[in-house]
């Protein structure tokens, strides 16, 4: 271990300060999300091996000034675009053996997130004890919301219900809605729920079904809508068909009886990582006992090149405040580095850290 970190370690073992941000505890540099930033943008496995070899330059004794009785510090990684998914499940007695096989298959569309490593929320809309579980891995982004979903009002109830779920939503997503059914909206059209959805989100959104198509209809099957050999759906989703015309959504059939193949095919499309370049988030959930207050963050940039860390001034709400330093993006947890600071850290490299701060009650 080079000087710098013996001193820093001796300096402030568990204190982060307002005019600097404290190192992670020995043998705990990799406990966190770590990401080392290049110029293109990416992951640098290199990076620590390099910063270690340039911490052996001296440093002020007074640069570090202790605040806090317990800081925690964490690294942050590379960002990507929100993604929000808002499910509306018909809980009408005709889809219970439908919501087994949903809950026996819906480990594919949550590991298929985790595994494209997607910021997402998953809002779940439906009468209580039909909404599935989600793993741990999934604390503080799924929000199962007891509505009363029925055969033909789920477009209805996703547009009356939106105050329910409003906060879990983020301003900067991408959101798609997904309803499954073996009837049709009855209580709302298609043009009616793109026309309220689009004036409650302020964005353009995409929808996907999972209902019956329409087949030849039969005398004994007058309706033409989709079966199974143990089953047949209502209605063919007719308003749910022209709702994935019109958003670029995925049509599938609720009588496919392999749901595993369904729950492949949204996550395709849905679990999709877009990278925001000088975007940071932070840990999810966060550390046990602490909440993100970004007044009490202080922002590091780690240099190769440079035997102390930088503090990236905060400079205000939004990128309109830019100059140097970084700003909050209220409502998705992220650090986002103004324009001229990002092209630096880009061209140079390093990684970014954050000292979370600690509540002022706890300095008296």
């Amino acid at each position: 271990m080079g000087l710098l970190r013996l001193l820093l370690v001796s300096l402030l073992t568990a204190c982060g300060a307002r005019t600097g941000l404290g190192l992670p505890a020995p043998g705990t540099e990799d406990g966190g999300l770590d990401a080392a930033v290049g110029r293109d943008g990416g992951f640098d496995a290199g990076f620590d091996a390099g910063f270690d070899a340039a911490s052996d330059a001296a440093i002020l004794p007074d640069r570090w000034v202790p605040e806090c009785p317990d800081s925690t510090t964490v690294a942050a990684r590379e960002a990507s675009v929100p993604v929000d998914i808002v499910w509306a499940f018909d809980s009408s007695l005709s889809m219970i053996d439908d919501a087994e096989r949903m809950r026996a298959n819906v480990r594919v569309f949550w590991d298929a997130i985790t595994a494209a490593d997607v910021d997402a929320h998953v809002i779940f809309l439906a009468s209580r004890g039909y909404a599935p579980e989600a793993p741990i891995e999934f604390a503080r982004r799924y929000y199962p919301i007891d509505r009363e979903v029925g055969s033909w009002n789920a477009l209805s109830q996703m547009t009356a219900g939106f105050d329910d779920y409003r906060r879990y939503l983020r301003p900067d997503a991408t959101t798609h809605f997904v309803v499954v059914s073996d009837d049709d909206s009855l209580a709302m059209d298609w043009e009616d729920f793109r026309d309220a959805m689009l004036e409650l989100l302020g964005h353009e959104f995409t929808f996907h079904a999972v209902a019956s198509e329409r087949v030849t209809p039969t005398p004994s099957n007058p309706r033409g809508v989709c079966s199974t050999p143990t089953s047949a759906a209502y209605r063919p989703g007719y308003e749910y068909m022209a709702l994935t015309e019109a958003t670029g959504g995925l049509f599938l059939s609720i009588c496919n009886e392999d749901w595993s193949e369904l729950f492949a095919l949204l996550s395709e499309r849905i679990a999709v990582r877009i990278p925001l370049p000088c975007g940071y988030t932070l840990p999810q959930p966060p550390p046990s006992g602490v909440d993100y207050v970004p007044e009490r963050f202080t922002v590091l940039w780690e240099r190769p090149d440079e035997p102390t860390p930088r503090v990236l001034p905060r400079v205000g709400a939004s990128e309109s405040d830019c100059g140097d330093g970084w700003w909050y993006f209220d409502g998705s947890e992220r650090i986002e580095l103004c324009p001229a600071t990002c092209d630096e850290v880009e061209a140079l490299g390093g990684r970014i850290t954050v000292d979370l701060g600690c509540d002022p009650t706890e300095l008296d």
